[in-house]
């Protein structure tokens, strides 16, 4: 029997099977006395619509809620001004690049696709945290036109009906839900997505932080709706600056023209019919507020249509016009129910003379997956409604699944399943964008959580156009040792595996959160669903199992944060760490959990535990800026003493993140998360002994959240972070801090880095722009370097602190007068390698004098650096001296050293037994030092042999012997 898990938006499914045979049945039989069940996917019991807007939305403010319009754009401006390098970041200190990794096969959640009508190739999606992508070639291929924008939030977008080349794309995502990027503001292209400009007018205000949804009038004129906000869902504040908005001049300017309606600050659609007449739909607030309504005058007055249409009991409307008919209108009213009748829709409604009266078509049937409505319990999140314009009784309308009624509504047919145990076609679930193409019937685009689908036959098929579409939501990642072997959990495409080039495999659904890989065994990993649902698999993530045996908090949303924190140690796999309200350890691959703590007052939000063996070294932060630590930490011991360590003075915001140095576990690093509105100090604190005492290292790093801190393997002084707003990194413990972006979008979110210990390369988990790696790890650190003169022979000694994918090392050799160096040897590196490795050459110089050595230090992709150089005297020999030859006795060729003490003439002379002179080896002024000469005696005889060393006053003569 196999376990799986598929997840749609927010939800849980169990799918339990035997063997493919058997998934249509639903019954239970008995095997061997074993009851094996076997069950449809149903919705589980930790569905909670609006727990990732808590999640991000805190996590972002901090408690005191510090979070304005302002704060985002204020501190990319701090970082423009102060943390960018100009001078080359080099290999030797900092990050180079980085390279993408994808996912480009999964995507990611997509609210707007806009099709140029002169060429249907190119399309335009905007992602809500990727930014806006275009392609030329139909979705082939496709390439980012904002990532160097500082609002990569994408809500809608709208195309001028007089220039197609025109387009606005308004920023934040409205739609209840704050697992996005920030917005605020509009942009505009004027060359189809080529360009964008973010309109100073819709800049740093309020009326502008959320655009729902955009409108063009036949002369021209843009409309926008738009909701200003914190958080909507438990807490927070609606503004009532969200209204309708009008600009007659192309952006430059906007005028409110919708406050006629009630709860206008609270729109959810628009059709515009003219310049005059425009029909504006609102949320219900209360039985007078909210509905459709409609102007015939350009917004001075609005009524309200209640003809045909629910007085209560709805929530978001959406809205399609008619391309063939402009007094046709259809309007989608969510249910606030989700229980009989309405299973969450209220009603699918026609309006044929501009919105002034409406009938309701004919509701679609309930999905069989999950017994609710296609709009389910998510109305409010994912509803859209679009007519074919080839033929208007070609409705199609999307939720959790598209439903398509080719009669005008009378009857519906389901055309998506988010699996296909419920039917054919699968589609990715939540859908928010459905789109025609401009010439071609039958040709429909889908823009959902997934990405971008298409069909060519009206929904009989569908295709993924998620080619190199890289806007994936993660919210952790893991590596493993060495190798490509990566993981990370994601917002609503579930927890990913790599698979190669930027592909990647889904072997999880739903919601992925943090993750783990046994840096021994790359086999054995870890992931979790929401509130610390932990699972492990022992395959790479082909099965998986459920993780939370003893740990009795996990799926608990009220103790445990929607994506709670785990982590492994870096020292010893088998042990793992995690946070609900209460510490939680295992030293056995997660076998068995124990409860470490009582409650720490708050939901933990950050974990970390390291050491070898026990007693571990813990420490866990929490959602409420708290710091503790754990000296004595021994799963299965009870409960073990913590100790509150915060930083005094820390901005109260969620702790992201403590880190410890490999090298000195005395050096700590907390991150937190939140603005401070104002100081760009409170994000980042280091402490010399474990937290005794604490120093802030902010220093000008901007007014950021700051979400991941890692500490380089080799000097404690140097950091990297992802924030909310990219990377930064410090050579110096948080002196001065440099924006290391190259590479990556600017201004995207980084919610996970890690640092893979075998080969030291980084690894970035974006919050919208998927995974990235740098593009190649910093070369050998050495850790010593010398040389001394042993017998006539230069000794030539190093070691290294820590290998960093090297290749080689070129020693090099230089005469202290010629300072000219030159290759005598090479050694093989040991690659990657996080131990200390130590080497040696042997040089041997004839000449006596002066000598300079150098390394050159290779690493595989053919960077290279140079050590120092180290200088070593040869003193010439004080005698002359001539060596055995070796070998002796020797076969044809044998080798004869000797020594000279004074410059002058030497000759090497060989003579056969009886003392006749056979040849002469040498013979020519020699230099003080050690020479050797080689011997080839091919042309002699075996037997015995003499050779001798004269100068003018020298005679030294040996024996031989020659064996043929």
């Amino acid at each position: 029997m196999k376990h799986y898990t598929f997840l749609n938006h927010r939800q849980k499914y169990i799918y339990l099977f035997l063997f493919p045979a058997l998934i249509a049945f639903y019954t239970s039989f008995k095997l061997n006395f074993i009851t094996i069940e076997l069950k449809a996917p149903v919705q589980g019991n930790e569905d909670n619509p609006y727990a990732a807007s808590e999640f991000r939305y805190n996590m972002i403010a901090g408690k005191n809620n510090l979070y304005s319009v302002e704060s985002r754009n204020n501190a990319i401006s701090h970082l423009e001004k102060y943390n960018l390098n100009t001078k080359e970041l080099t290999k030797g200190n900092s990050i180079s690049s980085w390279s993408p990794l994808g996912p480009g096969n999964i995507g990611g959640r997509i609210r707007s696709i806009i099709i140029k009508p002169s060429n249907p190739n190119h399309i335009l999606i905007g992602a809500v945290s990727g930014g806006i992508w275009k392609t030329t070639d139909g979705g082939a291929s496709w390439n980012s036109k904002t990532d160097v924008s500082p609002i990569l939030s994408i809500g809608c977008m709208v195309k001028d009906v007089s220039n197609e080349n025109t387009i606005y794309a308004g920023t934040g995502e409205g739609w209840g839900n704050i697992d996005a990027v920030t917005g605020g503001g509009i942009y505009k292209s004027t060359d189809f997505g080529e360009s964008w400009t973010l309109l100073s007018s819709t800049m740093n205000t309020w009326n502008f932080k959320n655009i729902i949804k955009m409108d063009f009038d036949n002369l021209g004129n843009v409309y926008a709706v738009t909701k200003a906000y914190n958080w909507k869902y438990g807490g927070g504040g609606y503004y009532t600056n969200g209204n309708l908005y009008k600009s007659t001049n192309g952006g430059t300017s906007w005028t409110s023209i919708g406050s006629g309606a009630t709860n206008y600050f609270n729109g959810s659609d628009i059709a515009v019919i003219n310049s005059n007449v425009i029909v504006f739909a609102t949320k219900e607030n209360g039985s007078t507020l909210g509905g459709i309504y409609k102007t015939t005058n350009g917004g001075t007055n609005w009524n309200k249509v209640s003809s045909g249409l629910p007085n209560n009991g709805y929530s978001r409307i959406s809205i399609a016009k008619d391309p063939n008919n402009i007094n046709n209108l259809y309007a989608v009213f969510e249910a606030t129910s989700i229980g009989a009748p309405d299973y969450g829709l209220k009603g699918i409604y026609k309006s044929t003379n501009a919105g002034d009266s409406w009938t309701e078509l004919t509701k679609p049937s309930n999905l069989t997956s999950t017994g609710r409505s296609y709009l389910g319990a998510q109305g409010w999140y994912n509803n859209v409604v679009s007519i074919d314009p080839f033929n208007s009784n070609n409705i199609y309308v999307g939720g959790v699944e598209v439903m398509k009624s080719t009669n005008g509504g009378s009857s519906w047919n389901q055309i998506s399943y988010w699996h296909t145990y419920y039917g054919t076609p699968y589609v990715h679930a939540d859908h928010h964008a459905i789109v025609f193409h401009p010439t071609t019937q039958n040709i429909v685009y889908d823009g959902n959580d997934g990405g971008i689908y298409k069909t060519t036959n009206a929904g009989t098929s569908w295709n993924s156009l998620n080619n190199n579409l890289a806007i994936t939501q993660f919210y952790g990642g893991a590596v493993s040792n060495t190798g490509n072997v990566f993981q990370g959990g994601t917002q609503d495409n579930g927890h990913l595996a790599y698979s190669s080039g930027m592909n990647w495999t889904q072997v999880e659904g739903g919601d992925g959160g943090y993750a783990a890989i046994d840096q021994n065994n790359s086999n054995i990993c870890y992931e979790e669903y929401v509130y610390l649902d932990l699972e492990k698999s022992t395959n790479g993530g082909s099965s998986w199992v459920s993780a939370i045996n003893g740990l009795t908090d996990a799926q608990n949303g009220n103790l445990c944060l929607f994506i709670s924190p785990f982590s492994m140690n870096s020292e010893n796999s088998n042990v793992l760490i995690a946070g609900s309200d209460k510490v939680w350890v295992t030293s056995n691959s997660a076998s068995n959990w124990y409860q470490s703590s009582n409650s720490l007052g708050a939901s933990i939000s950050a974990v970390t535990i390291v050491n070898a063996s026990a007693n571990f070294l813990g420490f866990a932060g929490t959602s409420g800026g708290k710091v503790f630590r754990c000296t004595s930490l021994n799963p299965a011991s009870g409960i073990d003493t913590w100790t509150d360590i915060t930083p005094t003075g820390n901005n109260g915001a969620w702790v992201r993140r403590i880190a410890v140095d490999p090298n000195n576990k005395n050096n700590i690093y907390v991150a937190y998360s939140g603005y401070n509105n104002g100081t760009n100090l409170k994000h980042i604190y280091y402490s010399s002994d474990q937290g005794n005492n604490w120093t802030d290292i902010s220093g000008d790093l901007p007014d950021v959240p700051v979400h991941s801190i890692v500490v380089d393997n080799i000097t404690g002084t140097k950091l990297y972070i992802g924030t909310e707003l990219g990377i930064f990194q410090t050579t110096n413990r948080g002196t001065n801090w440099i924006y290391a972006n190259s590479g990556m979008p600017y201004y995207s979110p980084v919610d996970e880095l890690v640092l893979q210990s075998g080969t030291n390369l980084l690894y970035a988990f974006t919050h919208g722009r998927g995974a990235f790696v740098t593009t190649s790890p910093l070369p050998v650190e050495l850790e010593s370097f010398s040389a001394k003169n042993i017998a006539n022979k230069i000794a030539i000694v190093w070691s290294t602190a820590t290998e960093l994918n090297s290749n080689k090392f070129v020693v090099e050799r230089s005469t202290i007068n010629e300072n000219n160096f030159n290759k005598i040897g090479e050694v093989k590196a040991n690659g990657n390698s996080s131990s200390r490795k130590q080497y040696e050459f042997q040089d041997e110089v004839t000449i006596a004098g002066k000598y300079n050595y150098r390394l050159k230090m290779i690493d595989n992709d053919g960077a290279f650096k140079y050590s120092n150089s180290i200088q070593v005297e040869v003193k010439p020999p004080d005698k002359y001296a001539l060596l055995q030859n070796y070998p002796n006795p020797f076969n044809s060729t044998t080798i004869i050293s000797y020594q000279v003490a004074i410059e002058g003439p030497v000759k090497i002379i060989l003579y056969d037994i009886n003392g006749n002179e056979l040849t002469q080896l040498i013979n020519e002024i020699k230099s003080p030092g050690v020479y050797k000469v080689k011997l080839n005696a091919d042309n002699f005889a075996s037997g015995i042999y003499f050779y001798s060393l004269q100068t003018e006053n020298i005679k030294i003569t040996k024996k031989m012997l020659l064996i043929k």
